[in-house]
């Protein structure tokens, strides 16, 4: 199983411990930094992924469960109305966020906040936040990284001005974590509130060019 190399501060201290304890005959406290390091595994897994091809296909930023599509009216880096798309993550979920399609970073934007629960509306504008504006073939998007109460941090992998690929690895959030996905209003939204979705897999909308 490959592991984010970001886990690795992770990882190792909990498993220097639990070897450090199981020297000591300490089985309990062995145990419980084995199991956490287990834990800490899992929670830095990072599967390979296959993107489907096709220009004017958006793909899913992130893995997690769609809590928010909405219609708003404006968003001061898209011109005219733009369409939500809010994935939650748990801390079950992989946590690297890919880009949805293949284009230009136009802009990042990290904004320090609150950590309100990722799951609500009070996320999305008051939270610490890391935002990317990507220009594609096909359209230009805004993405949105968002920790809660149990993330704490923002790992970006991309900068201004770098040209990324479809599904291409963008970024990191740490444990339990939301990204917000504004999309133009023609795009064809192919998801439903409540899915399940796959970062770099599950097609979220179609742009017609």
């Amino acid at each position: 199983m490959k592991v984010a190399k970001e886990g690795l501060l992770f990882i190792l201290p909990s498993l220097a411990l639990a070897l450090f304890f199981l020297y000591l005959h300490w089985w309990v406290v062995s145990g419980l930094f084995f199991a956490l390091c287990f834990c800490f595994l899992f929670f830095f897994r990072d599967p390979r992924r296959v993107s489907p091809g096709g220009e004017q296909l958006l793909l899913a930023p992130a893995d997690g469960k769609v809590v928010k599509l909405e219609l708003e009216r404006s968003h001061p880096d898209l011109a005219g109305p733009v369409s939500i798309v809010s994935i939650f993550l748990s801390l079950f979920d992989v946590h690297i966020t890919r880009s949805p399609f293949s284009g230009t970073v136009e802009k990042v934007d990290y904004q320090p906040g609150r950590f309100f629960p990722a799951y609500r509306d009070e996320a999305s504008t008051q939270n610490e936040s890391n935002t990317l504006r990507i220009r594609g073939q096909a359209a230009v998007i805004v993405l949105r990284q968002i920790v809660g109460v149990a993330a704490r941090r923002i790992k970006c992998f991309v900068r201004e001005g770098e040209k990324i690929d479809r599904g291409q690895k963008i970024g990191l959030m740490y444990f339990g974590s939301r990204v917000d996905l504004y999309l133009p209003q023609e795009a064809r939204l192919r998801i439903r509130l409540n899915d399940r979705v796959k970062a770099g897999q599950t097609i979220v909308a179609e742009v017609k060019q």
